[in-house]
């Protein structure tokens, strides 16, 4: 016998699969900028992120040493891409003749993310954090440890202690920035200059 009308399966129409599509392209066009800040500021994150575990690697390794080790950025133009290598005494500048401890080229899980740095130790004082470091300033940037882990300061050596990393393509509003400080103890913190004074990852 011949199923009945009503029992047989009904399938979707050409007209629902287009308005099911046009739904979800209109929900995916007001989403997308949503995604992009987002992803902006995961790219920050991590960057800032890079250079903590950077600056603490070079920490850890001068106190291993009990003798300077050096944590240097090298790109000029923000990129995090960095180095830590033992220190030649007589150049203060990476030695030549050892490997370097650790490199990192941040190119391109980078992004549009750049750091700024300075090695004014007025901008790492409370209420300095409201003013924002532009990408690329004070780079390539340098901190030098010295065998029990402070800061070291040989003779005309200035150690950058402040990062502030950016995203050259994210409107002020939207852009998280993120600040990794350095206090002459050689201790390192990671900080949000926009979260409320009462959250502890606050500058």
């Amino acid at each position: 016998m011949a199923a009945s009308a009503s029992g047989r399966q009904r399938g979707v129409t050409l007209i629902e699969l287009v308005v099911v599509m046009l739904v979800l392209s209109v929900l995916l066009g007001l989403g997308a900028p949503s995604f992009g800040v987002w992803i902006g500021n995961q790219r920050l994150r991590t960057t800032a992120e890079s250079i903590v575990h950077g600056l603490n690697t070079a920490r850890a390794e001068a106190i291993r040493r009990n003798g300077r080790v050096l944590f240097e950025t090298t790109d000029a133009s923000g990129v995090s891409s960095w180095r830590v290598c033992a220190v030649d005494p007589g150049t203060l500048a990476c030695d030549s003749a050892a490997p370097p401890v650790m490199v990192r080229d941040g190119g391109e899980e980078s992004g549009n993310a750049r750091i700024g740095a300075s090695t004014d130790g007025a901008l790492v004082l409370p209420g300095a954090f409201g003013t924002a470091l532009a990408p690329g300033d004070g780079v390539p940037a340098l901190v030098m440890f010295d065998g029990l882990g402070r800061l070291a300061s040989p003779a005309g050596w200035l150690n950058t202690v402040r990062f502030d990393a950016r995203d050259t393509m994210l409107a002020a509003a939207d852009e998280r920035r993120l600040v990794v400080t350095v206090s002459a103890s050689g201790a390192v913190r990671l900080c949000d200059p926009r979260a409320p004074s009462t959250n502890p990852a606050s500058c």
